[in-house]
């Protein structure tokens, strides 16, 4: 199906742009909506129809203020929106309303800090800003109660009910938390290569692994390639995921156990919203997002016992919509409000 995009002037200044779709039956005119979904690891912008249709998208690096500063997560949203724009045949001011879901703004500091630098950088009139959780949450379960558990580079769970009440566990960065996370999965399996060159543990082939992918030679060089760099530290680290999803895939037990541990730990962030809620009787969605679920059975496996087991009716399972389209639902709503 082939189409063109062309603008229509609006009737005032003040009025909403109007765009017009060639389609095979000829033209639908419908307002323009962003959505960002920007985390620890990497941003994606989408441009869509008021339906959802996906007519531009962008990619960029990290956006998570905490992990790479204000103006890197601000050059790297806008990297991200630019792309999609650019697809779109369309300018951010051309766009009825956006809303950027990002990671690490969740203090009211943080929050306003990034708001303020986005506005001013992609000037667009209705911008909504909420953290990456709010969004996949909108995305994953469509508007209907449920919980939303995201694993990327960070972790954090978040649950909505019919009242519209919304809980939340987690979400506490590399230090403080990030259980199951793609950083702490990293750091568990970086942990086990160095006990294991120090002959405190089994021998595992992460050792291997890690340094061909960090292109060192030896587990004894490891401390100069991260204690070098403490911005980028988490983001790094958290990279390494991958490394241990395909060890574990190959046999290794030493990465097929921290897996599993990783399952167990955002189980525990699943239910502690889940008893928040009060749905252990109900019947409902945990919808998974992010990265970390691409290992498959070896996380979601001990993921499902930790919920079948306090909420035995709770259906585990991937996102409804991902979360950039969570946050054009967001985007839509605030020309509603």
């Amino acid at each position: 199906m082939s189409k063109t995009l062309t603008t229509h002037p609006s009737s005032s200044p003040a009025a909403a742009p109007r765009f017009a779709q060639r389609l095979d039956d000829g033209f639908a005119e419908s307002p323009y909506f962003l959505g960002i979904d920007g985390g620890g690891t990497k941003t994606h912008a989408v441009i869509t129809t008021a339906s959802y249709k996906t007519i531009g998208e962008g990619f960029s690096g990290a956006s998570n203020p905490v992990r790479v500063g204000f103006d890197l997560a601000v050059a790297h949203v806008s990297e991200a929106v630019e792309q999609a724009c650019a697809q779109a045949h369309l300018t951010p001011q051309d766009l009825a309303a956006g809303c950027a879901a990002i990671a690490g703004i969740s203090h009211p500091i943080h929050h306003h800090t990034m708001k303020k630098a986005l506005g001013r950088r992609l000037g667009i009139d209705h911008l909504e800003l909420v953290t990456d959780a709010r969004a996949a949450l909108e995305g994953a379960l469509d508007g209907k109660p449920g919980v939303v558990l995201i694993a990327g580079t960070g972790s954090i769970a978040m649950g909505i009910n019919d009242a519209r009440t919304v809980e939340r566990s987690g979400g506490w960065g590399p230090t403080l938390g990030d259980e199951g996370s793609g950083y702490d999965i990293a750091r568990q399996a970086l942990k086990a290569v160095a006990a294991s060159f120090d002959g405190r543990a089994p021998r595992t082939a992460l050792t291997e692994r890690i340094c061909r992918q960090l292109g060192i030679r030896s587990a004894k060089e490891l401390p100069g390639v991260f204690y070098n760099n403490e911005a980028e530290e988490s983001t790094e680290i958290a990279r390494l995921a991958r490394v241990v999803a395909e060890a574990a895939a190959e046999g290794d037990a030493v990465a097929r156990a921290i897996l599993a541990q990783a399952g167990r730990d955002l189980g525990e962030l699943a239910v502690s919203v889940i008893r928040k809620l009060g749905f252990e009787s109900e019947a409902f969605r945990v919808a998974y997002v992010g990265s970390v679920f691409k290992a498959g059975d070896c996380v979601l496996d001990p993921l499902r016992q930790a919920v079948r087991e306090v909420a035995p009716r709770a259906e585990v399972g991937p996102p409804l919509r991902p979360p950039e389209i969570g946050a054009v639902k967001l985007a839509q709503a605030t020309l509603k409000n």
